[in-house]
């Protein structure tokens, strides 16, 4: 048996992958799930941890696909000592008001962004209760950020990185009865391909990202107290 057990969302690339695998080099049993199966970068990395590591389907914006991940993983682990929501998408940048928006696209971004993590968190709530650490991370942005908002567009990945981080306090107040706990984190400007290329003007590498959460999920003291954390790579907070 395994000491420690995770799951991972969107570990296609980018991020997630980068998280999927310092969490191996870290020795916890991985439960990584992917959209798309033509990408293949988590298959390369499971030929070094064949044991360790668990590749499963996702759709977070599936109630169906959620439902059947849901029985599919509690097949595979006794418990979830760390549930890591990454899996998202961005949607139009550039349209600001006045403009023809896009709404439809804007509720599919909020469906994934928005309910995604709530839909995967809500299903794996027992399998996180059953762990002595009971944490779940949401990966949120800043662009979530009310106060600190000074966009003038982007209005599906903002309006659905809020609700993010509104269903973070909620979910926290249900586990903090129970001793667990929610930490909504900004990854950084990460150098991902998100935006359909590589982002070259972002300053971080998934790893770079990857290895500041972890730090501070894993490694530092955040409170645990009635709120929520909303904080960064580094660990710094955020402003909701």
């Amino acid at each position: 048996m395994w000491q420690k057990y995770a799951l991972v969302t969107g570990t296609d690339h980018g991020v997630g992958l980068a998280l999927a695998e310092e969490l191996l080099e870290r020795g916890y049993y991985v439960v990584a799930t992917r959209l798309n199966q033509e990408e293949v970068l988590i298959d390369k990395l499971q030929e070094s941890y064949k044991e360790q590591l668990a590749i499963l389907q996702l759709d977070i914006g599936s109630d169906d696909s959620v439902a059947a991940m849901k029985e599919q993983v509690a097949a595979l682990v006794p418990h979830l000592d760390l549930l890591i929501n990454d899996a998202g998408i961005l949607g139009d940048m550039q349209k600001v008001l006045g403009e023809e928006l896009d709404f439809e696209e804007m509720l599919k971004v909020i469906n994934v962004n928005g309910l995604g993590a709530l839909r995967v968190t809500n299903a794996l709530a027992e399998l996180v209760l059953r762990s002595e650490e009971k944490t779940v991370v949401n990966i949120s942005s800043e662009a979530g950020s009310i106060a600190n908002c000074e966009r003038e567009g982007w209005f599906g990945y903002c309006i659905s990185k809020a609700a993010n981080n509104m269903q973070s306090a909620l979910v926290h107040n249900n586990l903090r009865k129970q001793g667990g706990r929610v930490i909504a984190m900004h990854p950084g400007h990460v150098a991902t391909y998100m935006r359909g290329h590589l982002d070259t003007t972002a300053k971080l590498t998934p790893k770079e990202s990857a290895k500041g959460i972890l730090q501070v999920v894993l490694d530092s003291e955040l409170s645990q107290g009635k709120r929520p954390v909303y904080v960064d790579y580094k660990g710094d907070s955020l402003p909701w």
